[in-house]
């Protein structure tokens, strides 16, 4: 008896501290139903009396401070240094602090009233921007200011999607670095955005020349880290329209050379020998199906600005080069010397590309290839006649030559069937490159170097 007395008594003492514990930790987790009052400034405008938000009014006044001009900050700070709107009409009250107002139920004469409180801010704005840029010794546009910690701000979301890479789809282009940056001013081109992380950076750009329908935007390093390319971004990067650099594009004191890049796959290699082009003064360069997009960053600072000083023209396949070249030009294909190429006579080769063109696909012998396969086969076969090789020192133009083009390609495949199908048909050539040392080959862009130099040589 005493046992099961003292068991009981045991229990309910245990009972009563355990319903003591949930109860005083569900009494702690409970949230307090405080009502919290709106909070009002002389304006009748929302004050945020919150940590965060007084932390917001610390932030906008060491912008104001330090001269950096938001819309939030501008637009708060004007507004309070405007007269009151009984100065604009004396008729027009304004009303009463929270309250909404309906823009369907606004009479004229208040409609009126706002049109002319938004003329005396802008006005006040551009005062305030034009205070700041006397103070420094450069141009500084009108810009809003993008806080990283804000993830829900609209303006990071925009430019993430606008400027985390080149789509080959996009309508924009992305440029980083204030080279590139004024390479694109130099040539007439205007930017739609324009982002930096520091406002010094601007000093090498000049912005007083960008038309005012660009939006400019101070946005931390670290989200330009995550959009860039660069192992250590500048801390600028615009956007331009692929549009508006592809009509900008006229050559100026080119020849009469024409480059064609075939399978050149490597941005870095691309975008040399662009700027290889462009320096001999080619007056356009084609780049087929095989490339690399024009537009890829890499290929856009190697080219060092080329896309707008010389027309280029991607994905042209080479039943369409015909149309961008003159008639009879004068061919010339930069490629290694194949192995154990025997020479033939130009009768004897006119004879088999005259054999090859007249020659069906049926009567290839393979009825399980498909029409792409044995179009492969045809062109590998023109591959197998031997091209008229001359080493680039004894290179001479064709008498009557209007338009000289150069075919070059990639470092692991070379030049394409096509191509040297291409070459057959308008009776083109090989330039040849001596090499010693064992070498049995040189870089693509060295290569193009030597032979587009050699061709300018000859025009001049």
């Amino acid at each position: 008896m005493l046992k099961l007395a003292s068991r009981g008594v045991r229990y309910g003492l245990d009972k009563y501290a355990h319903h003591n514990f949930y109860t005083a930790r569900n009494m702690g987790r409970r949230a307090s139903n405080l009502v919290y009052k709106n909070v009002y400034n002389e304006q009748g405008e929302t004050v945020d009396s919150s940590r965060l938000g007084q932390l917001k009014n610390t932030i906008d006044e060491t912008n104001i401070q330090h001269g950096i001009i938001t819309d939030k900050v501008k637009k708060s700070k004007i507004k309070s240094s405007l007269p009151p709107v009984q100065d604009i009409s004396e008729d027009y009250k304004p009303p009463p602090p929270g309250t909404k107002l309906n823009k369907s139920a606004k009479s004229d004469k208040e409609m009126k009233n706002l049109k002319k409180m938004e003329e005396a801010i802008r006005d006040t704005e551009e005062e305030e921007i034009y205070e700041i840029n006397q103070k420094r010794d450069f141009h500084v546009p009108h810009y809003t200011k993008v806080y990283g910690w804000d993830k829900n701000s609209k303006h990071l979301k925009e430019l993430g999607k606008n400027l985390s890479h080149n789509h080959p789809n996009s309508e924009y282009v992305v440029l980083e670095g204030t080279r590139l940056i004024n390479d694109a001013l130099d040539s007439g081109l205007q930017p739609s955005i324009l982002i930096f992380s520091q406002v010094k950076l601007l000093k090498e750009i000049p912005t007083q020349n960008i038309d005012s329908n660009c939006e400019f935007y101070h946005v931390p390093y670290t989200n330009i880290k995550m959009w860039s390319d660069l192992t250590t971004p500048t801390g600028v990067m615009a956007a331009f329209s692929k549009e508006q650099i592809i009509n900008s594009e006229v050559s100026k004191d080119s020849l009469p050379i024409t480059l064609i890049c075939d399978n050149v796959r490597t941005p870095d290699n691309l975008g040399s020998l662009m700027r290889v082009a462009a320096g001999a003064g080619v007056n356009k360069i084609l780049l087929t199906p095989g490339c690399v997009s024009m537009w890829n960053r890499k290929v856009m600072r190697s080219a060092a600005g080329v896309h707008f000083k010389v027309p280029i023209f991607e994905k042209v396949d080479w039943e369409q080069i015909k149309s961008h070249i003159d008639p009879y030009p004068q061919v010339i294909i930069c490629d290694i010397l194949g192995e154990n190429e025997a020479n033939i006579s130009e009768k004897e080769r006119l004879q088999r590309v005259h054999e090859l063109e007249n020659m069906d696909l049926d009567e290839l012998g393979d009825d399980d290839l498909t029409k792409e396969e044995q179009k492969e086969l045809l062109e590998s076969k023109y591959r197998q006649i031997p091209i008229c090789s001359t080493p680039y020192n004894k290179f001479d133009l064709n008498v009557g030559i209007k338009d000289v083009v150069v075919v070059v390609g990639g470092e692991t495949e070379g030049v394409s069937n096509a191509a040297y199908k291409f070459s057959h048909q308008l009776n083109g050539s090989r330039l040849h490159i001596p090499l010693r040392n064992g070498l049995n080959s040189l870089n693509v862009v060295s290569a193009t170097s030597i032979a587009l130099y050699t061709i300018q040589q000859q025009l001049i």
